[in-house]
């Protein structure tokens, strides 16, 4: 009933479109704006995809500024191990109260009368050995690795996800391109339809059937078409360009790339690949270095200390003194502080371990999982390409006979219907294969070779 009603309801659009000396034909474009205001289509490869996002992109500059705190940081830490030069100076007029030093004489004022001090100094000093600071140092150069390695695993992210959106353009634009086609072959359809019933050979269902076909994908080009410029979107807005812009991709996403790696060479690849595997190996090195640092407080401190005075009453009275000297340091008893950051610090280094072992498995999950995706994500091409090619075959049987009447149009209807889904199904099936492509290189770390090095490079020594 409600296909009936639909085909009753088509026909009555065509036949009015008719009278007004219209046909049913492809949903008309919007008007195009003036030539003044025309822009010229964004043409991107991926790789200038996601060299923009990560030009423009907020995570990767929040993963340069943290590599940047690192290495401040660092000198920090390292401050400790150079020597410290520093000047200062004093102009004072003071009293003194004698009885506080023990001096009191019958007749003498205890405080003496105001008087003048002029002070100049240089001071001068270096801890000469420091094992706690030297350990703390090398686990904040530690920490500056670190902080590389988390803006290498940002980029990964951000290279992968551009990736994404690079094959949901292509996959939204390739789906537009095979409903057009679909709409110029059902009209020609739907023509020869009303051609057989102007001929007497064919009914009136002939055409309505053929009109809810043609209106069908006209229906599902609006959606295509919706969806294109939705993932059009999702891509300017990720790589920082104008969103009222056009996009045109340069690279063929949808070509077919080497043979699917065997597990064992994908899993080699991702051991030696990826971020963030090498991520927790600088931050466990990092965490040695601190419990070593958090040890080695125990441990004596040496300190050279000088410092040189010009001073005096009055500024023609000033007089060279100087101090040179030598501290040590042994701690004795700090109230458990050492300890408990030795245990704080082996407790960070447990736990690093265990998060290692559980992004392993999850490394070793991806690749799997990508490998999966990507085998089965071919064999549904291939399926896809000779289910594509049988429904052609059966349209242009179907139509044959439809043509010479001896077979109903509901041949040709359901032809139709066979050969848009078999198309639709190939669009999918190759997104799918190029998507799991791309989720393999990230899993494998490979997806750094879209990344431009040399670019970023240049880009962050500017």
């Amino acid at each position: 009933m409600r296909f009936r009603a639909l085909g009753v309801l088509v026909a009555l659009v065509t036949i009015a479109g008719a009278g007004a000396g219209t046909a049913l034909g492809e949903p008309q474009p919007p008007a195009a704006p003036p030539a003044s205001q025309a822009q010229a289509p964004l043409r991107l490869s991926l790789a200038d995809a996601i060299r923009r996002a990560l030009d423009e992109g907020t995570a990767t500059r929040l993963a340069n500024a943290r590599t940047a705190e690192a290495e401040a940081r660092a000198q920090e830490a390292r401050s400790a191990l150079q020597p410290q030069l520093s000047l200062g100076s004093q102009v004072a007029n003071e009293t003194l109260n004698l009885a506080t030093f023990g001096f009191s004489l019958p007749g003498v004022p205890t405080v003496t009368p105001p008087f003048n001090v002029v002070d100049a100094h240089v001071t001068f000093a270096m801890n000469v050995i420091d094992l706690a600071a030297k350990r703390r140092y090398q686990a904040a150069r530690a920490g500056v690795r670190v902080s590389e390695e988390d803006r290498r695993r940002t980029e990964n992210e951000v290279a992968a996800a551009v990736s994404s959106l690079y094959v949901s353009v292509g996959r939204s634009s390739a789906r537009i391109d095979e409903i057009k086609a679909n709409v110029d072959l059902f009209q020609r359809l739907r023509q020869l339809a009303v051609d057989q019933k102007n001929a007497g050979v064919g009914t009136r269902l002939d055409t309505t059937r053929a009109d809810v076909q043609l209106a069908r994908q006209q229906q599902a080009l609006l959606v295509a078409v919706n969806q294109r410029d939705l993932a059009r979107l999702a891509l300017l807005r990720a790589v920082g360009a104008d969103l009222g812009s056009d996009v045109v991709l340069t690279d063929d996403w949808s070509q077919a790339a080497a043979p699917v790696p065997t597990l064992a060479d994908a899993l080699t690849a991702a051991r030696q690949g990826r971020p963030e595997l090498s991520l927790f190996e600088q931050r466990l090195r990092a965490a040695a270095l601190n419990i070593e640092a958090a040890r080695a407080e125990r441990f004596p401190t040496l300190a050279a200390q000088a410092q040189g005075n010009e001073s005096g009453n009055r500024l023609r009275d000033v007089e060279w003194s100087r101090t040179i000297g030598a501290v040590v340091n042994v701690p004795l008893f700090t109230g458990r502080r050492i300890e408990a950051r030795v245990a704080e610090a082996r407790s960070q280094q447990e736990q690093l371990q265990l998060q290692q072992k559980d992004t392993e498995r999850q490394v070793e999950q991806e690749v799997r999982q990508a490998l999966l995706q990507w085998a089965s994500a071919r064999s549904r091409v291939e399926l896809a390409d000779q289910s594509v090619r049988l429904a052609e075959d059966e349209l242009e049987q179907a139509s044959d006979r439809f043509k010479a009447g001896v077979a109903p149009s509901i041949e040709v209807d359901n032809a139709q219907t066979s050969l848009a889904a078999a198309r639709d199904t190939r669009i999918d099936a190759l997104a799918d294969e190029a998507q799991a492509r791309f989720d393999l290189s990230r899993a494998t770390g490979q997806i750094r070779a879209l990344i431009p090095e040399t670019n970023a490079m240049q880009d962050g020594g500017k």
